[in-house]
């Protein structure tokens, strides 16, 4: 994986594809964990927080190991199930609703697994940061009431919003003596999962662009202190995510993608970003924008672009080897099958790597 970020740097400044990293002009310090798996090993007094079935038992949710169901079949469904422990674990990987214990079958070769009951419920997330076990400040994303599976399609980032009373009174009960990021998702007021770092790395927290409010993390950070008295407030934004009903296996360019940004005001920071949804589908990108009807017609155009370019993807494969099998022509949609292959790695190393280690989940 080192190896492939080296190669990835001169790759992508040969083909000027921008880090979209790069974009903000105030810092979170680099000592800040950005990864659950540097917050587990800093934390040790509080790694419990990575064991997804302490947290939804914690609150008294019906739940259990997943090889604990099997023979079971007499449980109420739906039920969902996940990986267990969160430090091992990243974006949706292996997560599903569960309708039958027919369903559920395939599931038990899977190791390390959990069940719950499923919440049919509104998702939200809250960005806290601590100081000893007390809440400082908090930075909360409402998400649509319309899902992918059980993905947002946007959520709002503002000041104004507050988290659920009850998951305030679960942080205060379970992180005493923490200092630090801690970022909490939630269905209604039920907690679902819980990571000692901001959301995305911190990229939400980056994107406000807040100078006043990244310093002040920095300074608590380093000196274990909270030193600002007065609210600080940001400009709010919309974070969207593109989805498809079907694997992505060909990307827009990202030249392309750049273009599309710029001509409808998009903010700065914008990736590929793969999060399965289901058996078949998947969140393939996320950018941000402060208008919402703007970000919404920005959303659908790069969906129909994607679903399109997969279409004739797959069209001109099965087209290519239907010819050869057959001793017809087959050559134009070859020259073609391999045009989209090449406009597709105008993207960086890291995004295509993501792109195909997602696509397993989908194989296997």
């Amino acid at each position: 994986m080192s190896q492939l970020k080296k190669m990835d740097t001169t790759y992508s400044k040969w083909l000027r594809i921008f880090n979209p990293y790069s974009t903000f002009p105030y810092k979170l310090s680099k000592s800040i964990p950005k990864f659950d798996i540097q917050a587990y090993k800093l934390n040790p007094h509080h790694q419990r927080v990575y064991d997804k079935l302490f947290i939804v038992q914690s609150q008294y949710l019906p739940s259990g190991e997943l090889e604990d169901l099997r023979g079971q079949t007499d449980i109420p469904y739906p039920i969902f199930i996940k990986p267990r422990w969160g430090h091992k674990t990243a974006s949706s990987k292996d997560c599903y609703k569960i309708k039958s214990y027919e369903d559920l079958e395939p599931h038990f070769r899977k190791k390390n697994m959990m069940w719950s009951t499923f919440l049919n419920a509104k998702e939200g997330m809250t960005d806290f940061v601590l100081v000893n076990g007390e809440i400082v400040y908090q930075l909360t994303y409402v998400y649509s009431e319309k899902q992918y599976g059980f993905a947002d399609v946007w959520k709002h980032v503002s000041t104004d919003n507050v988290p659920p009373s009850d998951v305030v009174q679960w942080v205060n009960k379970h992180m005493a003596g923490y200092t630090g990021p801690l970022n909490v998702q939630y269905r209604d007021t039920i907690i679902i999962e819980v990571g000692m770092r901001f959301a995305r790395s911190g990229m939400y927290i980056e994107s406000t662009e807040n100078k006043p409010l990244i310093d002040a993390i920095n300074h608590m950070w380093e000196t274990k202190t909270w030193m600002v008295r007065e609210e600080i407030r940001i400009q709010p934004f919309y974070s969207f995510k593109c989805w498809s009903p079907i694997p992505v296996l060909c990307l827009l360019p990202q030249h392309v993608l750049d273009v599309l940004m710029n001509r409808f005001g998009a903010m700065n920071f914008y990736e590929y970003y793969f999060e399965p949804t289901g058996t078949h589908s998947t969140v393939f990108f996320q950018f941000l924008h402060r208008d919402f009807d703007t970000g919404m017609r920005l959303k659908q155009m790069i969906e129909s672009l994607l679903l399109g370019l997969n279409a004739l993807y797959i069209t001109m494969a099965l087209l290519a080897i239907g010819g050869y099998l057959t001793h017809r022509r087959y050559k134009p949609f070859l020259v073609v099958w391999i045009a989209l292959t090449i406009l597709s790695m105008d993207n960086s190393l890291n995004i295509i790597y993501s792109q195909v280690s997602h696509q397993k989940q989908f194989l296997f």
